[in-house]
């Protein structure tokens, strides 16, 4: 890696941090050059806009989160699967920079920019909310198939349900409960989960 691709890096590692606390709107070229101790100019030479910039950090986000949650949690089991998958999604922001603060940073651009929808931004972090639905309703199908689900479950709706529980939590662990949010978090996946096994 040269210094160029280690610069670029760096800037996007500060610009994820960045976001998952103020919000990716808040992600500007003077917010970024000043944070990484570059001149603007110098900042500018990594990317062709404030917005190209804006966009190649949800895409580091989404690498991140594909190598710190997504492979970490991935069992044969695909129940065991969906516990682990939910667990370390409960905090990854925080525990990937150790700070407690932080929340997630796809959430937070995707409530900034809904009403933008002619917005590639917009089209991006919604692409990748619906990429992770998909996941985890996947992960809901190969329960069933494999015996472990109820055969009545509706996938869709099971994933529906486990992926705006985190929705909420995302939300409530910094305005309520905070010291036992993600515990209750990780309790009530676990309940929903539970009340989706084939019981016969």
């Amino acid at each position: 890696m040269n210094k160029g691709e280690k610069t670029r890096l760096s800037i996007l590692e500060q610009g994820m941090r960045f976001s998952s606390q103020y919000g990716l709107i808040e992600v500007t070229i003077g917010a970024m050059a000043k944070l990484c101790g570059l001149s603007r100019s110098g900042l500018i030479s990594h990317f062709d806009s404030k917005e190209d910039m804006q966009l190649a950090i949800l895409d580091y986000c989404e690498s991140q989160f594909m190598l710190h949650v997504v492979a970490p949690a991935r069992d044969d089991d695909p129940l065991t699967q969906l516990t682990k998958l939910f667990s370390i999604w409960a905090d990854w922001t925080r525990e990937l920079f150790n700070e407690p603060h932080l929340t997630c940073p796809f959430i937070k651009a995707l409530v900034e920019f809904n009403c933008h929808t002619n917005s590639p931004i917009h089209k991006k972090v919604t692409e990748q909310h619906n990429r992770l639905f998909g996941y985890i309703k996947h992960k809901v199908e190969l329960g069933i198939r494999a015996g472990i689900f109820n055969p009545q479950l509706d996938p869709q709706c099971a994933a529906y349900e486990l992926y705006n529980l985190y929705l909420g939590h995302a939300i409530a662990k910094n305005t309520v409960l905070t010291e036992h949010a993600s515990e209750l978090f990780k309790r009530n996946i676990e309940h929903l989960l539970t009340s989706y096994t084939n019981k016969t």
